[in-house]
């Protein structure tokens, strides 16, 4: 039996991926993302990883040697997960190549809670557009994966923040003040510990597995401004009570929604110990970061 080389094929290369590349390259990947912005396709290679159109003719030579598939897409109201969409057939027709199958999904299909835990056995209680979205791809890739024997396993992930998207970015950008409403938190992960969430059930696949990727500390968005302007070495931001706050659709969303995400499956099956357990471990990180 010829083995194949591993082939990693990423839908959707975006903030996550980037990250995941260097830890790929030594387990010897040849990895190909799909992209639809015209400015990383006209870069071609970014990192080690080759980038191609969504909608490439020839995405399916590449895809047909894939070993490993990640989709990172979101999901869209009119055709629902968009792999899927155009190009389920494609999946599987090449199924018996595939060793593990990630598809990144988040937190946000569990709802409101009203702070109190959800583990990855909680009922999704999700009421909003994007969250129903998320939970209908996630049904729909298990249904594919039952059908098909495909070594799928859903990530639902809790806020990414990492270099460039973090507290101390947004304040550094100018947020003017931070919204408080009692009792409410929110779980968060860095995305480096992601990565390693990623690369451990790389190497320990556990077919149909859901894995909640957050945390240990769930915590309120005016805590985590508060830190980051201490690390900054400025006043804390002005607080504002959410009842009084000015909110897009997107921020809305975010405080209609409390719940702490509960990591003890991802940490006692794939036996991680995370980089950055709290958003203060992160944020000193990052700010190591910004002033290298």
């Amino acid at each position: 039996m010829t083995l194949l080389k591993p082939y990693f094929f990423i839908f959707g290369f975006g903030y996550t991926a980037e990250f995941l590349i260097p830890k790929l390259t030594p387990l010897g990947f040849e990895i190909i993302g799909t992209t639809r912005d015209r400015n990383k396709l006209n870069q071609h290679q970014c990192a080690g990883v080759q980038l191609i159109d969504f909608n490439e003719l020839t995405l399916q030579n590449y895809l047909h040697n894939a070993t490993h598939l990640l989709i990172c897409t979101p999901p869209q109201e009119s055709i629902g997960d968009p792999v899927l969409a155009q190009y389920r057939n494609l999946i599987q027709n090449n199924v018996s190549h595939l060793q593990w199958v990630g598809y990144l999904s988040s937190t946000g299909v569990y709802g409101n809670y009203h702070g109190a835990w959800v583990d990855e056995t909680s009922t999704c209680l999700t009421e909003s557009k994007l969250g129903q979205l998320r939970l209908t791809a996630e049904t729909a890739w298990i249904d594919f994966a039952k059908q098909y024997k495909i070594p799928l396993h859903i990530f639902r992930l809790a806020g990414i923040y990492g270099p460039r998207r973090n507290a101390l970015e947004r304040i550094l950008a100018g947020k003017q003040y931070s919204i408080i409403k009692p009792g409410h938190c929110f779980s968060r992960i860095h995305v480096a510990d992601i990565v390693s969430v990623l690369i451990a059930s790389i190497e320990s696949p556990n077919p149909l597995a859901i894995y909640n990727v957050a945390d240990d500390e769930p915590s309120p968005a005016q805590d985590v401004d508060t830190y980051a302007t201490l690390l900054l070495n400025r006043q804390p931001l002005p607080l504002i009570p959410f009842e009084e706050a000015t909110l897009s659709s997107m921020e809305k969303e975010f405080y209609s929604n409390n719940r702490r995400v509960s990591n003890s499956k991802m940490k006692r099956e794939l036996h991680i110990t995370l980089q950055y357990p709290t958003y203060r471990e992160g944020l000193v990180e990052e700010l190591k970061e910004l002033y290298a």
